[in-house]
Protein backbone atom coordinates (compact mmCIF):
# COMPACT_ATOMS: atom_id res chain seq x y z
CA UNK A 1 0.00 0.00 0.00
CA UNK A 2 1.58 3.25 -0.96
CA UNK A 3 0.52 6.82 -0.26
CA UNK A 4 -0.05 8.95 -3.18
CA UNK A 5 1.85 6.44 -5.51
CA UNK A 6 0.99 3.22 -7.33
CA UNK A 7 -2.26 3.19 -5.63
CA UNK A 8 -5.45 1.43 -7.14
CA UNK A 9 -8.49 3.70 -7.85
CA UNK A 10 -10.59 1.64 -9.36
CA UNK A 11 -11.90 -1.11 -6.79
CA UNK A 12 -14.19 -3.69 -7.99
CA UNK A 13 -14.42 -4.89 -4.80
CA UNK A 14 -15.69 -2.19 -3.05
CA UNK A 15 -19.27 -3.36 -1.96
CA UNK A 16 -17.97 -5.95 -0.14
CA UNK A 17 -16.98 -6.03 4.19
CA UNK A 18 -13.68 -5.27 4.81
CA UNK A 19 -13.94 -8.17 7.03
CA UNK A 20 -14.79 -10.68 4.12
CA UNK A 21 -12.05 -9.50 1.98
CA UNK A 22 -9.58 -9.82 4.89
CA UNK A 23 -11.15 -13.36 5.91
CA UNK A 24 -11.10 -14.34 2.15
CA UNK A 25 -7.91 -12.81 1.65
CA UNK A 26 -6.31 -15.09 4.57
CA UNK A 27 -7.94 -18.36 2.80
CA UNK A 28 -6.68 -18.31 -0.46
CA UNK A 29 -3.65 -17.33 0.58
CA UNK A 30 -2.99 -20.05 3.02
CA UNK A 31 -4.33 -22.64 0.43
CA UNK A 32 -2.22 -20.98 -2.75
CA UNK A 33 0.70 -20.90 -1.11
CA UNK A 34 0.38 -24.79 0.19
CA UNK A 35 -1.32 -26.32 -3.46
CA UNK A 36 0.75 -27.83 -5.76
CA UNK A 37 -1.09 -28.11 -9.01
CA UNK A 38 -0.41 -25.60 -11.93
CA UNK A 39 -3.52 -25.36 -13.66
CA UNK A 40 -5.04 -24.44 -10.19
CA UNK A 41 -2.68 -21.44 -9.71
CA UNK A 42 -2.66 -20.79 -13.27
CA UNK A 43 -6.40 -20.30 -12.77
CA UNK A 44 -6.36 -18.06 -9.47
CA UNK A 45 -3.82 -15.79 -11.60
CA UNK A 46 -6.00 -15.51 -14.25
CA UNK A 47 -9.05 -14.33 -12.31
CA UNK A 48 -7.30 -11.63 -10.03
CA UNK A 49 -5.37 -10.33 -13.67
CA UNK A 50 -9.03 -9.97 -14.54
CA UNK A 51 -10.08 -8.01 -11.83
CA UNK A 52 -6.90 -5.75 -11.89
CA UNK A 53 -7.59 -5.53 -15.27
CA UNK A 54 -9.02 -1.67 -15.15
CA UNK A 55 -5.13 -0.42 -14.34
CA UNK A 56 -2.62 -2.45 -15.38
CA UNK A 57 0.15 -0.36 -15.43
CA UNK A 58 0.08 -0.12 -11.70
CA UNK A 59 -0.37 -3.82 -11.14
CA UNK A 60 2.49 -4.61 -13.35
CA UNK A 61 4.63 -2.13 -11.44
CA UNK A 62 3.18 -3.51 -8.20
CA UNK A 63 4.42 -7.34 -9.76
CA UNK A 64 8.54 -6.19 -11.45
CA UNK A 65 10.06 -5.78 -7.70
CA UNK A 66 8.32 -9.57 -6.42
CA UNK A 67 9.56 -11.60 -9.44
CA UNK A 68 13.31 -9.52 -8.98
CA UNK A 69 13.04 -11.18 -6.15
CA UNK A 70 12.26 -14.58 -7.30
CA UNK A 71 15.15 -14.34 -9.66
CA UNK A 72 17.16 -15.89 -7.12
CA UNK A 73 15.08 -18.85 -7.20
CA UNK A 74 15.74 -19.15 -10.99
CA UNK A 75 19.27 -19.00 -9.85
CA UNK A 76 19.40 -21.65 -7.62
CA UNK A 77 17.76 -23.85 -10.89
CA UNK A 78 21.69 -23.60 -11.81
CA UNK A 79 22.64 -25.56 -8.13
CA UNK A 80 20.50 -28.17 -8.44
CA UNK A 81 16.70 -26.89 -8.00
CA UNK A 82 14.39 -28.45 -10.67
CA UNK A 83 12.67 -26.45 -13.13
CA UNK A 84 9.14 -27.68 -12.66
CA UNK A 85 10.00 -26.38 -8.56
CA UNK A 86 10.85 -23.06 -9.64
CA UNK A 87 7.79 -22.51 -12.09
CA UNK A 88 5.43 -23.39 -9.04
CA UNK A 89 7.55 -21.24 -6.69
CA UNK A 90 6.93 -18.67 -8.87
CA UNK A 91 3.72 -19.21 -9.81
CA UNK A 92 3.03 -19.30 -5.97
CA UNK A 93 4.68 -15.84 -5.10
CA UNK A 94 2.75 -14.48 -8.09
CA UNK A 95 -0.53 -15.93 -7.08
CA UNK A 96 -0.10 -14.69 -3.43
CA UNK A 97 0.47 -11.17 -4.43
CA UNK A 98 -1.95 -10.88 -6.63
CA UNK A 99 -4.49 -11.98 -4.20
CA UNK A 100 -2.94 -9.68 -1.80
CA UNK A 101 -3.67 -6.40 -4.54
CA UNK A 102 -6.84 -7.40 -5.25
CA UNK A 103 -8.50 -7.96 -2.03
CA UNK A 104 -6.13 -5.80 0.50
CA UNK A 105 -4.48 -3.48 -0.92
CA UNK A 106 -7.54 -1.10 -2.20
CA UNK A 107 -8.38 -0.93 1.83
CA UNK A 108 -7.18 2.18 3.38
CA UNK A 109 -4.88 1.80 6.51
CA UNK A 110 -7.82 2.71 8.75
CA UNK A 111 -10.93 0.95 7.20
CA UNK A 112 -8.52 -1.92 7.12
CA UNK A 113 -7.11 -1.89 11.17
CA UNK A 114 -10.44 -1.38 11.96
CA UNK A 115 -11.96 -4.69 10.63
CA UNK A 116 -8.90 -6.12 12.32
CA UNK A 117 -9.92 -5.13 15.73
CA UNK A 118 -13.25 -6.20 15.19
CA UNK A 119 -12.13 -8.99 14.03
CA UNK A 120 -10.88 -9.82 17.42
CA UNK A 121 -7.07 -9.49 16.30
CA UNK A 122 -5.24 -8.01 19.19
CA UNK A 123 -5.18 -4.58 19.53
CA UNK A 124 -1.79 -3.55 20.54
CA UNK A 125 -0.86 -6.07 16.98
CA UNK A 126 -3.23 -4.14 14.80
CA UNK A 127 -2.06 -0.54 17.03
CA UNK A 128 1.63 -2.12 15.85
CA UNK A 129 0.46 -2.87 12.30
CA UNK A 130 -0.72 1.09 11.85
CA UNK A 131 2.34 3.04 13.80
CA UNK A 132 4.87 0.62 11.55
CA UNK A 133 2.55 1.40 8.13
CA UNK A 134 3.05 5.35 9.31
CA UNK A 135 6.93 5.28 9.61
CA UNK A 136 7.91 3.09 6.61
CA UNK A 137 6.25 6.24 4.85
CA UNK A 138 8.07 8.35 6.73
CA UNK A 139 11.37 6.89 6.27
CA UNK A 140 10.37 6.22 2.51
CA UNK A 141 9.72 9.94 2.36
CA UNK A 142 12.88 11.17 4.57
CA UNK A 143 15.45 8.88 2.38
CA UNK A 144 13.82 9.61 -1.43
CA UNK A 145 14.67 13.62 0.07
CA UNK A 146 18.19 12.86 1.27
CA UNK A 147 18.94 10.95 -2.51
CA UNK A 148 18.06 13.46 -4.24
CA UNK A 149 19.80 15.94 -2.35
CA UNK A 150 22.78 13.58 -2.64
CA UNK A 151 22.65 13.06 -6.33
CA UNK A 152 22.24 16.89 -7.11
CA UNK A 153 25.09 17.76 -4.51
CA UNK A 154 26.99 15.21 -6.20
CA UNK A 155 30.34 16.40 -8.10
CA UNK A 156 31.00 15.07 -11.71
CA UNK A 157 33.17 11.90 -10.44
CA UNK A 158 30.80 11.03 -8.19
CA UNK A 159 31.13 7.52 -8.63
CA UNK A 160 33.66 7.71 -5.72
CA UNK A 161 31.33 9.27 -2.90
CA UNK A 162 28.13 7.45 -3.85
CA UNK A 163 28.09 4.52 -2.41
CA UNK A 164 30.19 5.62 0.77
CA UNK A 165 27.37 8.47 1.01
CA UNK A 166 24.39 5.51 0.66
CA UNK A 167 25.46 4.30 3.66
CA UNK A 168 25.23 7.44 6.01
CA UNK A 169 22.08 8.35 4.48
CA UNK A 170 20.25 4.84 5.96
CA UNK A 171 21.93 5.35 8.78
CA UNK A 172 20.83 9.21 9.64
CA UNK A 173 17.21 8.11 8.22
CA UNK A 174 16.69 4.95 10.34
CA UNK A 175 18.14 7.30 13.26
CA UNK A 176 15.79 10.17 12.79
CA UNK A 177 12.90 7.95 12.60
CA UNK A 178 14.25 6.22 15.93
CA UNK A 179 13.91 9.67 17.64
CA UNK A 180 10.44 10.68 16.25
CA UNK A 181 8.90 7.10 17.18
CA UNK A 182 10.29 8.13 20.81
CA UNK A 183 9.23 11.21 20.67
CA UNK A 184 5.96 10.18 19.12
CA UNK A 185 5.24 7.55 21.87
CA UNK A 186 5.64 9.98 24.77
CA UNK A 187 3.67 12.45 23.49
CA UNK A 188 1.03 9.50 23.01
CA UNK A 189 1.25 8.61 26.27
CA UNK A 190 1.14 11.81 28.00
CA UNK A 191 -2.35 12.08 26.48
CA UNK A 192 -3.74 8.89 27.88
CA UNK A 193 -3.07 6.60 24.69
CA UNK A 194 -3.69 3.14 26.04
CA UNK A 195 -2.21 0.83 23.01
CA UNK A 196 -5.50 0.18 21.26
CA UNK A 197 -6.67 2.76 18.06
CA UNK A 198 -10.61 3.43 18.25
CA UNK A 199 -12.62 1.28 15.29
CA UNK A 200 -13.43 4.75 13.14
CA UNK A 201 -14.89 2.44 10.56
CA UNK A 202 -18.41 1.53 10.17
CA UNK A 203 -19.23 -2.22 8.98
CA UNK A 204 -22.24 -3.47 7.49
CA UNK A 205 -22.18 -6.73 7.16
CA UNK A 206 -24.60 -7.92 3.93
CA UNK A 207 -25.95 -11.22 2.25
CA UNK A 208 -23.56 -10.51 -0.40
CA UNK A 209 -20.55 -10.37 1.45
CA UNK A 210 -21.88 -13.85 2.88
CA UNK A 211 -21.98 -14.99 -0.28
CA UNK A 212 -18.92 -13.80 -1.36
CA UNK A 213 -17.15 -15.52 1.81
CA UNK A 214 -18.88 -18.64 0.56
CA UNK A 215 -17.76 -18.67 -3.10
CA UNK A 216 -14.11 -18.14 -1.34
CA UNK A 217 -14.06 -20.65 0.73
CA UNK A 218 -15.52 -23.31 -1.93
CA UNK A 219 -12.65 -21.65 -4.02
CA UNK A 220 -10.33 -22.84 -1.79
CA UNK A 221 -11.97 -26.35 -1.24
CA UNK A 222 -11.64 -26.98 -4.45
CA UNK A 223 -7.91 -26.16 -5.21
CA UNK A 224 -7.06 -28.33 -2.40
CA UNK A 225 -9.14 -31.24 -3.65
CA UNK A 226 -7.50 -31.08 -7.31
CA UNK A 227 -4.17 -30.46 -5.20
CA UNK A 228 -4.65 -34.00 -3.56
CA UNK A 229 -5.96 -35.45 -6.50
Amino acid sequence: MYLDRLEYKKDVLRPIDVRCRFISAVILLITVVDTANLAALLIVIGVCVIMLSREPRITLLRLIPVNIVLAAVWISVLFGLSVSGAVLYTLRINAAALIYMSFIVPVSISALASSMTKLKIPEKLVSLFILTYRYIFLMSGRLSTALISMRLRAPKNREIYMWRNFAAVFAATTTAAVLRARRTSIAMISRGFNGAFPVTHIFRWKFYDTAFLALCVIASLAIICVNYI
